[in-house]
């Protein structure tokens, strides 16, 4: 919800890029808010149901459940999270990792790159051109897996009814109607993270865990031709960033950019001056979240014998939303190694970014 705090929220404070060509705020909470990639969530799942992958791992587990519990950190999930656990079809470890889930990130999520994107772009143009006049903010953290999905909350509400009607109820619940509403959000949001098991899958009309994966699909072989296309043709080979950018904004935001030129009072009649090259670029730099996609995928597209996998293009699409806008982030051996030693995202935005559960817990101390 714009310009509302969510419960519990420290004030919102700024934090400055450090690139001269790239001066913009990005917005945190108060409190440090931590992102973990999925494969850390099935590792403190484990060691909630005791048999860590590591002895350390327990420990880590309390400690994270402290800092949760005093309003230190804040641990939100991302579509990332919710899509690439709904699509593991071992029952045991979704249960596990949802349970830790509930304990650690009690449902708060970070909102959709959809809208991240379409913050971004309102404010990159009234930099440029001063339109739209009033760029809208989005709320970055919110609750649930539908904020998660589509930057909108939807919640349980008992509507309607006298106000003896819901004494009444109360009196036969022994709860207030509030706590109800609250139980019963929760319970949802729980069985949204662990999901039927799989055995039960067939059973549920119109139920497909695999749908991403299919999207994902499609993605991946898109990309793979620009992939491609740098690996053989020698004046695209020398000129990477320059295919990627153009990916970004022919394939992979076009309609947020269409949508963005449309707030902002563009139309075919009234185009806005970005009739060449540098211009689309500084647009598309000024962007958190594109320069962290742009920057992971010109690091990754110089290693030519590496092969793009679904994974790949995941972890680019939560670290594109997660380093902007999170204070801390811990993703996987290969994707820190090219966000830290090869792309430097850590110091460009200021975010501490490790590849294991140990590594975070030393930071936190």
């Amino acid at each position: 919800m714009p310009g509302r705090r969510q419960p519990g929220q420290r004030k919102t404070r700024r934090r400055w890029l450090t690139r001269p060509d790239s001066l913009f705020p990005v917005e945190t909470t108060g409190r440090r808010t931590v992102y973990l990639d999925i494969n850390h969530w099935y590792a403190l799942g484990e060691a909630m149901a005791g048999h860590p992958q590591k002895p350390e791992h327990v420990d880590v587990l309390h400690q994270l459940v402290r800092l949760v519990e005093q309003g230190r950190i804040m641990i939100p999930l991302s579509a990332v999270n919710y899509i690439e656990l709904s699509e593991n079809p071992r029952d045991h470890q979704r249960e596990e990792a949802a349970k830790a889930m509930t304990l650690l990130a009690r449902f708060s999520t970070l909102t959709s790159t959809k809208r991240i994107v379409g913050e971004e772009l309102g404010l990159a143009l009234n930099r440029m051109f001063g339109r739209p006049a009033f760029p809208v903010r989005v709320e970055k953290f919110g609750f649930g897996a539908n904020f998660a999905l589509t930057g909108e909350i939807k919640q349980f509400k008992l509507t309607g009814g006298t106000d003896d009607a819901r004494r009444q109820l109360e009196a036969m619940l022994g709860i207030p109607v509030a706590e109800m509403e609250a139980r019963v959000n929760a319970v949802s949001e729980y069985e949204l993270l662990k999901q039927p098991p799989k055995a039960y899958w067939s059973t549920i009309p119109g139920y497909d865990p695999y749908a991403a994966r299919r999207e994902a699909d499609r993605e991946l072989a898109s990309f793979n031709v620009m992939a491609n296309a740098l690996r053989t043709n020698p004046d695209l080979r020398s000129r990477p960033l320059d295919a990627i950018y153009a990916r970004q904004l022919t394939i992979d935001i076009e309609n947020n950019f269409v949508q963005a030129l449309l707030n902002a009072g563009y139309s075919m009649n009234r185009r806005p001056p970005l009739r060449d090259r540098e211009s689309l670029t500084t647009l598309l730099t000024s962007m958190p979240s594109r320069r962290v996609a742009t920057m992971l995928q010109y690091h990754y597209l110089n290693d030519s014998n590496k092969h793009w996998k679904i994974s790949d293009l995941r972890d680019n699409a939560a670290l594109a939303a997660t380093v902007p806008y999170c204070d801390i982030v811990v993703t996987d051996s290969a994707a820190w190694n090219t966000a830290v030693n090869h792309a430097h995202l850590d110091k460009e935005f200021g975010t501490a970014i490790f590849r294991s559960l140990t590594d975070l817990a030393a930071h936190l101390n």
